[in-house]
């Protein structure tokens, strides 16, 4: 059976930049595949319903050719927990290095804690990569 997941949330940090803010191993054929497949969201306190401060950000540290996919991402507000942001009326995948006690909760509460994919790219450098290869595939969007 095919579940259907249709948004992607990210955060920047452990995400988009490791360590040190540098860029992700595969960033680019990441994004190219999540914006072809997902709608895909900012979910970062970096961004707070307004993406162009996140682009001017990231641009510091992102070769050029990454800028025009940052671009596609649309950008969420929210005021404590970065779950107010999300809509949990569709299936969805977060990705995030780490969450808040309280953000864990609101998952639980709504039954979606697995929609969570804990990124580790200090340990796992090829973790994006894996992803679009095994469960971003696998439950790919449309």
């Amino acid at each position: 059976m095919r579940i259907l997941r249709e948004n992607i949330y990210l955060d920047i940090d452990g995400v988009i930049l490791t360590r040190g803010v540098v860029p992700a191993a595969h960033l680019g054929k990441f994004l190219k595949y999540v914006l072809r497949n997902y709608s895909v969201f900012w979910l970062t306190s970096k961004c707070l319903g307004e993406k162009k401060e996140i682009i001017r950000y990231l641009s510091q540290f992102l070769p050029p050719e990454i800028i025009p996919l940052l671009e596609q991402i649309k950008p969420t507000r929210f005021d404590l927990d970065k779950t107010e942001a999300i809509d949990f009326s569709k299936e969805f995948f977060w990705l995030d290095d780490e969450l808040f006690d309280s953000e864990k909760n609101t998952l639980r509460n709504h039954n979606t804690f697995d929609s969570w994919i804990e990124l580790d790219l200090i340990e796992n450098p090829n973790q994006l990569i894996d992803l679009v290869n095994s469960k971003l595939k696998y439950f790919g969007g449309r």
